[in-house]
């Protein structure tokens, strides 16, 4: 069998999730190919074309969907139509270009149950809102483009390529608070939302209120802002790693007529979340105190190069008093509260192993600001382990008391069902920390740091 050869162009290109989406795509079809990652200028591109040319196919994404057409031989009926190109096939040394973004975005909303044949609000009038509006006309339904006032020439121009390419087509625009009316699909085109700013809405809760379905082009984080605003209100709520996901199993069948199973797409997508976590997030170390969260996460970060934060010694400096003073100057639910603080901003970073004090996650709060955007690890230990290594340890609050195993077997059974719930990997923490630390970096596919 020969191998295959793809690849992703663009500019800047680091933090793209192509490689592991493909990779899969190609596993599930049994496909040998390889699909490598190539950052190209604008400036560069037309250097660059005689190795593209010697791949199997390529996608495309920011900035060349447009500046790849003149070095195209053919496009398809879809790519001229939108004057966008996403996917190239080599036709026997033909370049044929593609555009598969409405096809994700179609595939994405059919797979979650959720259509375009009725009113579609569509937030923003860019790239993404450009194919999100044209995909709802041409499905027959009505589209208002909403956008903040410096979009409005960009909305009205929208508005009106749809009128004159979609035959019967209803477009129309307005400013983003006033939007009014009950809503089929709400759909995000815009990066609001997007990290590090995970915070922001593009609309307000009232918006939300009005959509029978709620769709968002942004993946990182998974669970958006105006998510949540939906899933709290009971309505359907659709992210965008699907429409990701999608579009890419689409460059597949234009490449060799592949077809995938909507359940493996759906495992990819969840799949894709936690990658996603794992190589551009943080690493979340959980686990009853005594686990080797600290010791595991020092050695983790001295091998992989990433920084390492521990949770309490955080609080501790932007404190300047040790976890023993503030609970006893200031109690348990005080530090709580710093706890809570601390846990926002560092889910506001990436690229950190974080080792998480003991009770840091029995606050659901905290661990949903930090699953948000990392990836949590529990380090599993037995009981008597923990009993064992932390003998001799007379620093911590909770276990100042004169029934100290008691203390411990009940802080045990009280929080361990709670690190197994919030945990996306659980390792085995009673061996080494040497042992464990590599064990996790195994797990996770963190590279060792080049020495």
């Amino acid at each position: 069998m020969n191998q295959n050869h793809y690849a992703v162009i663009g500019h800047p290109i680091a933090h793209t999730m192509s490689p592991f989406i493909h990779a899969r795509l190609f596993s599930l079809s049994n496909r040998l190919a390889d699909y490598g990652v190539f950052d190209i200028s604008p400036s560069e591109l037309p250097n660059q074309v005689i190795q593209l040319k010697a791949l199997n196919g390529f996608n495309i994404t920011i900035p060349h969907k447009q500046e790849i057409i003149p070095f195209l031989d053919e496009l398809s009926d879809k790519a001229a139509f939108f004057s966008s190109v996403n996917t190239v096939k080599n036709d026997n040394g033909r370049l044929i270009g593609y555009t598969t973004d409405g096809t994700g975005f179609c595939s994405a909303l059919k797979a979650a149950g959720a259509g375009l044949n009725g009113r579609t609000v569509v937030l923003g009038a860019g790239g993404a809102g450009r194919v999100m509006a044209f995909e709802a006309a041409l499905s027959g339904g009505s589209v208002t483009v909403a956008v903040r006032p410096h979009g409005i020439p960009a909305a009205e121009k929208l508005c009106a390529d749809i009128r004159s390419k979609v035959k019967s087509a209803r477009a129309d625009f307005c400013l983003l608070d006033e939007i009014d009316g009950e809503i089929d699909l709400l759909a995000n085109a815009t990066p609001v939302g997007m990290y590090p700013n995970t915070a922001a809405a593009p609309v307000s809760q009232d918006v939300v209120c009005k959509s029978a379905c709620v769709f968002d082009a942004v993946y990182n984080p998974n669970e958006t802002a105006l998510l949540k605003m939906a899933r709290k209100s009971g309505i359907k709520a659709v992210g965008g790693m699907s429409m990701l996901v999608w579009q890419a199993a689409a460059a597949h069948e234009i490449w060799y007529g592949a077809q995938f199973n909507p359940d493996d797409i759906s495992t990819l997508c969840t799949d894709a979340v936690i990658e996603m976590k794992k190589t551009f997030g943080n690493i979340v170390l959980c686990g009853c105190m005594g686990s080797g969260k600290t010791t595991v996460g020092r050695l983790l970060s001295k091998n992989t190069g990433r920084a390492f934060v521990d949770m309490d010694v955080y609080i501790e400096q932007n404190e300047g008093m040790t976890v023993q003073q503030i609970f006893a100057a200031r109690g348990e639910a005080a530090f709580r509260r710093l706890e809570q603080d601390a846990a926002k901003a560092l889910s506001q970073k990436s690229g950190l192993i974080i080792a998480t004090g003991g009770g840091a996650l029995v606050n659901p709060e905290n661990t949903a600001m930090l699953k948000e955007t990392g990836v949590v690890v529990l380090l599993d230990a037995e009981i008597s382990v923990l009993k064992e290594r932390l003998k001799w340890d007379h620093s911590r609050p909770l276990l100042a008391k004169p029934n100290r195993d008691e203390v411990m077997e009940a802080l045990y059974c009280a929080r361990s069902g709670i690190y197994r719930a919030a945990a996306d990997v659980v390792i085995p923490s009673s061996g080494s920390a040497n042992s464990v630390a590599e064990e996790v970096r195994k797990a996770l596919k963190i590279p060792l740091i080049q020495k």
